[in-house]
């Protein structure tokens, strides 16, 4: 511990702890404690936390999770404590990070697939700097699932009926959420660098300041409990589901990316004249030959499909272009040291450590191999072919058949992932749905 750190467990001002290890849905698992057993540093929790479907159901294949259902060790992330805004006043949250039974570092928990990624830019001397988006939806409370989600009434007691993207006086509909919202941010440490009314009916979207990559992803997983407890706050749900209103758009967490060289400081996608480096055009053409087969991370759920297939502001390839936001990967205009690439096919549903660290890993890949990216495209790629996989079940076979992100990753954790993940499309394909009866029940 730090001794900052230390200093805050001791200062009186907090009674408990909420101890949080994001999982592979990007939810926190954890437990509350008082503080002495913090100050202690002997807390575990079981392994098989990493084991679970989004519901809480168990990965049935102790060849994955270890039948005797073993502790691991958790420990604090020093930066990570703040207050929580919306408890007692008394109680405070925590990230914390996972070590295996013998010393080594979990090879399930997220977060430390992130450390391990970044770790090999650090081996070649490069930093590496990101920035995310993150769009929602505000609808009203609906406790029953057979019915469909609705926009969140505004203060003004109508339901949008119009999305009016950009548009402040929408935005405003929405004041009390986000004074709560930005009162919550502030508390937490979390930068918002902006906030608009996206092109959804009730769908908003925040972008966040660039940074270093872990605490970016701490931020963002923070950030979708800050948002849904401000709307619970307000009377009404903040959903990141990639596609929750039928004939709305859906929501994305578009990533933007780049290396810097740690010796001098320098924007390593860019030379001295501004044009591209080698560096880039290969990190580009990493993401281009990867992205298929790691989409599942992108696009983890069996709704997160239904995004692809409206191309309302979503690729449906992995093409790209300047400032062009039609391809999966958009060159932003901008000056030479902020140059960047935006990955956009990440959904809202993603886990932020396991997308960012999948993409880095694609660009890794393909400096490692010194691909070459093809032609950049100018106009609509949405009138390209379609080159992403159609559904989860296609997601995961492309992701199990890729050797060198199953290599880079661990064969332990990409089984367990695809186990899970072929269960909740397989309870998906089992469930008749209300369109199936509404159209078919003539037949």
């Amino acid at each position: 511990m730090t001794d900052s750190f230390q200093a805050q467990l001791d200062s009186g001002a907090f009674d408990d702890i909420e101890c949080l290890v994001p999982d592979i849905n990007g939810l926190g698992k954890g437990k509350t404690v008082p503080v002495k057993q913090v100050r202690e540093g002997s807390l575990r929790m079981p392994e098989g936390i990493f084991g679970q479907d989004i519901l809480g159901a168990w990965c049935e294949d102790y060849d994955l999770i270890d039948v005797a259902d073993v502790d691991v060790a958790i420990t604090p992330v020093n930066d990570t404590l703040s207050p929580l805004p919306w408890g007692d006043g008394k109680t405070a949250q925590c990230i914390f990070d996972v070590q295996l039974p013998d010393g080594s570092t979990s090879n399930l928990a997220p977060r430390q697939l992130l450390q391990k990624v970044l770790a090999l830019y650090d081996d070649m001397g490069l930093g590496v700097v990101v920035a995310q988006e993150a769009e929602f939806y505000l609808v009203d409370p609906n406790p029953d699932p057979n019915m469909p989600l609705q926009p969140a009434t505004g203060r003004s007691g109508r339901r949008p009926s119009a999305a009016r993207s950009f548009q402040m006086e929408a935005l405003a509909e929405y004041g009390e959420f986000t004074e709560k919202l930005n009162q919550y941010a502030k508390s937490m440490n979390i930068e918002m660098s902006g906030l608009i009314h996206e092109m959804g009916r009730g769908q908003l979207e925040v972008n966040f300041v660039h940074g270093d990559p872990l605490k970016k992803a701490d931020e963002m997983f923070n950030f979708k409990r800050a948002a849904r407890e401000a709307a619970i706050a307000c009377s009404k749900q903040a959903t990141f589901l990639a596609k929750p209103l039928t004939n709305e758009p859906g929501s994305a967490s578009h990533l933007h990316q780049s290396l810097w060289d740690k010796s001098s400081d320098s924007n390593v996608f860019v030379s001295s004249d501004g044009s591209y480096t080698s560096t880039f055009y290969s990190y580009l053409a990493g993401l281009q030959a990867y992205t298929p087969a790691v989409t599942a991370i992108y696009a983890p759920n069996v709704n997160s499909y239904r995004r692809f297939e409206g191309m309302e502001s979503s690729p449906t390839n992995v093409e790209w272009g300047i400032d062009n936001r039609t391809t999966g990967f958009r060159i932003p205009k901008c000056s030479a040291d902020a140059t960047r690439i935006e990955n956009r096919i990440p959904g809202s549903d993603s886990n932020p450590y396991l997308a960012i660290a999948i993409s880095l890993a694609c660009g890794y890949l393909g400096l490692q191999a010194e691909l070459k990216p093809n032609d950049p495209v100018a106009a609509s790629a949405w009138k390209l072919p379609h080159s992403l996989p159609r559904s989860l079940n296609d997601a995961l076979a492309a992701l199990k058949a890729c050797t060198p992100i199953t290599q880079l990753f661990g064969d332990r954790f990409v089984d367990l992932f695809i186990n899970l993940k072929v269960r909740e499309a397989q309870d998906f394909a089992d469930t008749v749905s209300a369109w199936e009866r509404e159209h078919l029940l003539i037949i």
